[in-house]
């Protein structure tokens, strides 16, 4: 497996966007999220590298990715945040996370929150 295919497998497949009162909606993360690009073809991506960032309340991954239709780089940002709440099943499960991911242009400029993962 290439570090491609590993960067790849490490990015949610979707993310889900919150519709107000109307529930959730999934969105494909296999698409670019540059402004004036309109590339959803997952074959026409490919990711770059990683930059991890971790402490006691949440784990961030940024991964480059290269669209080859607007040869453009976009950043996913994925937040993990940390203990967001207690199990309420058993006391001694881990506590919840929740992960958040948005998109950031090349100069880290965020172009806004996309979901949750």
């Amino acid at each position: 497996m290439t570090d491609n295919e590993k960067l790849k497998d490490e990015i949610p497949s979707y993310a889900f966007i919150a519709l107000a009162r109307r529930g959730m909606e999934k969105i494909s993360l296999d698409q670019c999220f540059l402004n004036n690009c309109d590339n959803e073809n997952p074959e026409l991506l490919e990711p770059l590298k990683k930059e991890e960032y971790e402490d006691d309340k949440r784990e961030t991954k940024e991964i480059y990715i290269k669209c080859k239709k607007c040869n453009r780089v976009f950043i996913l940002k994925l937040v993990t945040l940390k203990r967001v709440a207690k199990s309420t099943k058993e006391s001694n499960e881990e506590p919840l996370s929740m992960g958040m991911v948005y998109a950031l242009d090349e100069n880290k400029n965020d172009l806004g929150h996309i979901g949750y993962f």
